[in-house]
Order: structure tokens, then sequence, then C-alpha cells
């Protein structure tokens, strides 16, 4: 197998972050054949149509280049009210608007949650969602009672949460070498 790209979008504005935690731990999870580069979003404004006609501003523009060298997307997002939070619906809504940077490839999405449902009403709204655009769809994973998981810097240690992040990423990178159809 060669060596699978993919690229990580973390889609919560707060340092602290635990879906930045995440996708920290994740960046060190992947053995040889896959690579998992975040891509900053910090600076990504809200999509504006009057924007987006005058010409993508730059981060926007940074975006779509960075999903366009991959092979895949890891979106990791937390649950806001059993949905998706505004900061991952605009990343959705400006990758939605060029298309072509992100036809055909995998994308799947990995949240952690304070609570027991390990963000279901999020990666339901995500996998409703993400038919609709040119990406092709993986199974999300979501992980719960995230404060077990965690050590006293808010790092994932949790050795199972580890293991099960590692091996689904490791699944995903797969899917997104396989050719669509």
């Amino acid at each position: 197998m060669s060596e699978t790209h993919l690229v990580g979008i973390v889609a919560s504005l707060r340092a602290g972050s635990v879906n930045r935690s995440a996708a920290q731990a994740a960046v060190s999870l992947l053995g040889d054949t896959a690579t998992l580069g975040v891509h900053p979003i910090d600076d990504l404004p809200l999509y504006d149509g009057d924007a987006e006609e005058a010409g993508p501003p730059a981060p926007v523009t940074a975006l779509y280049d960075a999903v366009r060298q991959a092979d895949g997307i890891v979106l990791f997002s937390p649950e806001y009210n059993s949905s998706l939070p505004a900061v991952t619906k605009n990343v959705i809504d400006w990758l939605s608007r060029d298309p072509s940077c992100w036809d055909g490839t995998g994308i799947t999405m990995v949240s952690m949650s304070p609570g027991g449902r390990a963000a279901a009403g999020a990666r339901e709204h995500f996998e409703a969602i993400m038919p609709r655009q040119a990406t092709r769809l993986f199974p999300t994973i979501g992980f719960g009672n995230y404060s077990d998981r965690l050590d006293e810097n808010g790092e994932v240690v949790d050795p199972e949460t580890l293991d099960e992040l590692r091996s689904f990423l490791t699944e995903f990178a797969e899917f997104c070498l396989t050719s669509p159809g």
C-alpha cells in the first residue's frame, strides 16, 4: 500500500479543546503507510457569498489547497446541542463551494464528548449532510465520557482509546486509497 496523506481539521477554536487533543494524538498514531497533518482554520471567515464572489479569502484558498493535496479528510469535531457546531458547518460550507477540491476524497469525523452518547447527534447530522457532497463518506467514530480518557494536561492517554483511534484511522487511510464506485 502506498502512503496515504490525510488532512485533519479541528473544528473547534478553543485552545484546550479535547477534539484538538484527539487530533494531536492521532498525528502520532499512524504507521509507515499514512500521515496526518492538521490544517489550521482559526482564521477561516464565516461563509459569505459576497466574499466568495469577490474571490475566496486567503484562508479559504489555503484550505482548498490542503484538501486538494490530501487523500482523505478527518474532521475532529465537538458536539453542541446535539448537532454540529458552527465551526464544523462553516468548514463544510466553504469546501462545498469548490467541490473540485474534495471531489471523490474520503471524509470522516472523530468526536470526543463529555456525555455517554459519544456525540451521536453531531455524527448523525454529519452523516446526513455529507452524502450530498462530492466526497466519499466513511463511518464516523465518537468517544464519550472523555474525562476518563485524558490526563491532567488534557492529553488523550487512555490505551484503549488510542488503540481504537489508531485502528479507525488505519481503516480510513485504506478506504481513501480505494477507487470510488
